[in-house]
């Protein structure tokens, strides 16, 4: 297997060439480039370089050189992530209009269609080959874009024209399954035949299953243009995409095609996926976070960007001279510094890549967030070719299957993944996002001492048994939430309730079960669960507390950082090998008596630490 680069990288949809050149003067070159053809959702172009795409077998490549030569005129070293615009240009969309070919809004239909698919492959290879010919050297990664704000992202509600009932009458096909004469209509599509929750394996059959197409359809296209990516440049090179938000889309998860994520992964087709941190839980105080489960990126032996869009107190909200968008955002440059702190030390913890999304403009501006900047590249290339394991005893638990099941067009329907994401973060001990059959993996559910399993509604009797095999064991606690494995994929059983979770399905409450090798928990309203409920039942399970505040903690074996939106004196508390830690920002070091140290945080502040040992003579990496 390959070994897959870590970036750190800058990004603007426009030019930004003085901060290009600031960022270039500490040390990031690499920069990630959008020629681009079409407008986002508020009608605005991408780019400030006009389109390169004009007409069947028509381009012109002057707006793509300039740009690339804007940016190496601001940074002569830059290298460059090159974002391809496959969305449909608007002379394309009207081309295609009779059968809704605008892949920006209706992406399932307008890359169903064979004219779509041959006039966007023809665009895809020819500007491969003039980046290829002119930046090829300076080219690191190519990241095919498509979909609602070029992240592969339907809006197209299910709809659906000739083309794509061709395909899902292919899918039913090629599965062996009955071919339908039509996709399923709206009221059947929407239909939540289990207490207008879940769909009903028996009742909403026809449902799940074209849901579940249209996330394998948009997979299906992520892979074929990423292989023909790769076959056209004939060199190694790396492919990223932006899918897989299985934790962010509790409105949209199941509609907008993104569950087929795993699939991508193993494909081998991308090296890497690539999500906004969250955006609900992104303020001072919270925890951030990612879209997509890292313990699957893992699993697949693949790499994961995080993209930094988080608005600082000086970005720009102004589109255009008529359009502002108001943006939740850091308050001030304290702010700034120990938000981009929280992020960096999250993604070096977690071993992914990262990009500084300037969006448009003016987040990154004065000297001491340039100075921080400067800090952070250093510690970046002293710690980013770490692997050392996480430390995280608990493990949400998600599943594409079951989250197929989810009645997202429902109120509340975050409360299954992404409102948890945000409780984990305020435990005060780290926890990390996998998918269920990561855990199904020898040994791999080991290290974790609570499980929190999310959406785990459908099981198939082989999973069920590996579960009672290589899951439920080890004295772990497992947290069932609402429904405990109910499905089979054919009906709803609901005995399975008792026998997983230990009580019947609707139990109000919080139930405890013991079992001889393991525990659970099970709670029907995933709303009522809140921190301390959570805190006292992660502390029962044993899992180490590294902090009494309710505040956000990330470690690995080496390194850890903590988070908080305000200051005053905190007692952190190190696992038992720990005798020692740097804090890397300021390069102090602690020595620790038992296991603790008493540290005085600013407000707001993020702390950054090295573990030691007493292994070495100085006290080396806790590894």
């Amino acid at each position: 297997m390959k070994k897959l680069r870590r970036f750190f990288a800058y990004r603007s949809f426009w030019p930004e060439l003085e901060t290009v050149r600031r960022f270039g003067e500490i040390g990031i070159d690499t920069v990630a480039v959008f020629p681009s053809n079409t407008r986002n959702s508020l009608g605005e172009p991408y780019s400030k370089y006009p389109p390169n795409w004009l007409w069947f077998d028509t381009y012109d490549f002057g707006p793509v050189k300039r740009q690339f030569d804007d940016l190496l005129s601001a940074n002569p070293n830059a290298e460059f992530l090159v974002m391809l615009d496959l969305n449909s240009p608007l002379w394309l969309t009207r081309q295609l209009y009779a059968v809704n070919g605008d892949s920006y809004a209706n992406l399932s239909e307008a890359i169903s269609m064979p004219r779509w698919q041959e006039a966007t492959g023809a665009y895809c290879d020819v500007i491969i080959d003039f980046l290829e010919a002119r930046y090829g050297d300076r080219i690191r990664a190519y990241i095919p874009a498509c979909g609602s704000t070029d992240e592969w992202m339907d809006l197209s509600d299910g709809g659906a024209g000739k083309y794509k009932l061709e395909r899902y009458r292919e899918y039913c096909r090629l599965k062996g399954l009955p071919v339908p004469d039509d996709i399923p209509p709206r009221s059947r599509r929407s239909r939540f035949g289990f207490e207008n929750v879940l769909r009903d394996p028996a009742a909403d059959a026809e449902s799940i299953r074209y849901w579940r197409f249209t996330s394998d359809l948009v997979c299906d296209t992520i892979i074929e243009f990423a292989n023909r990516i790769r076959k056209r440049c004939n060199r190694e090179i790396e492919l990223g995409a932006f899918y897989g938000y299985i934790l962010e889309l509790g409105g949209d998860w199941v509609k907008k095609g993104h569950l087929a994520y795993q699939k991508l992964l193993a494909s081998g087709s991308i090296d890497f996926l690539i999500s906004p941190g969250t955006y609900e839980h992104r303020m001072i105080g919270d925890g951030g976070g990612f879209m997509v489960p890292m313990g699957t990126v893992r699993r697949f032996g693949r790499n994961y960007l995080h993209e930094c869009d988080q608005r600082t107190h000086c970005f720009n909200p102004h589109l255009s001279p008529i359009v502002k968008l108001e943006f939740q955002h850091w308050q001030d440059e304290a702010e700034d510094i120990a938000g981009m702190r929280r992020e960096m030390a999250l993604s070096l913890i977690h071993h992914t890549s990262l990009w500084w999304f300037d969006m448009w403009g003016g987040y990154y501006q004065s000297q001491a967030v340039f100075d921080n900047l400067a800090r952070m590249k250093e510690l970046w290339d002293r710690y980013s070719g770490d692997d050392s394991p996480g430390r995280a005893e608990i493990a949400l638990v998600v599943d594409p299957a079951g989250a197929s099941l989810v009645n997202d067009e429902a109120e509340g329907a975050d409360r299954f993944h992404r409102d948890l994401c945000h409780l984990l973060n305020h435990v005060g001990a780290p926890f990390e996002a996998v998918s269920f059959d990561d855990l199904l993996e020898p040994g791999a559910a080991e290290k974790y001492k609570f499980l929190v399993f999310a959406s785990i509604f459908e099981l198939s009797g082989e999973q069920l048994r590996r579960y009672r095999e290589r899951i439920a064991g080890g004295g772990r606690t497992i947290l069932w939430l609402y429904a405990a494995g109910i499905s089979d994929g054919i009906q709803m059983q609901l005995e399975r309730n008792r026998e997983l979770a230990g009580v019947p399905f609707g139990t109000p409450g919080l139930s405890r079960t013991e079992y001889g090798s393991h525990r659970t928990l099970y709670l029907h309203r995933p709303e009522e669960l809140a921190v301390p409920l959570l805190r006292q039942a992660v502390r029962d399970a044993g899992v180490h507390i590294w902090t009494e505040e309710a505040a956000p903690v990330f470690a690995n074996a080496r390194l850890a950082a903590f988070h908080t939106a305000s200051g005053g004196e905190r007692r952190l508390t190190f696992p038992a090998e720990v005798t020692a830690v740097t804090e890397l920002f300021s390069g102090r070091r602690f020595e620790l008596r038992n296991h603790s140290l008493t540290y005085p945080f600013e407000t707001p502040d993020t702390v950054f630490f090295e573990l030691h040992t007493d292994s070495s003579e100085n006290g080396g990496p806790a590894m």
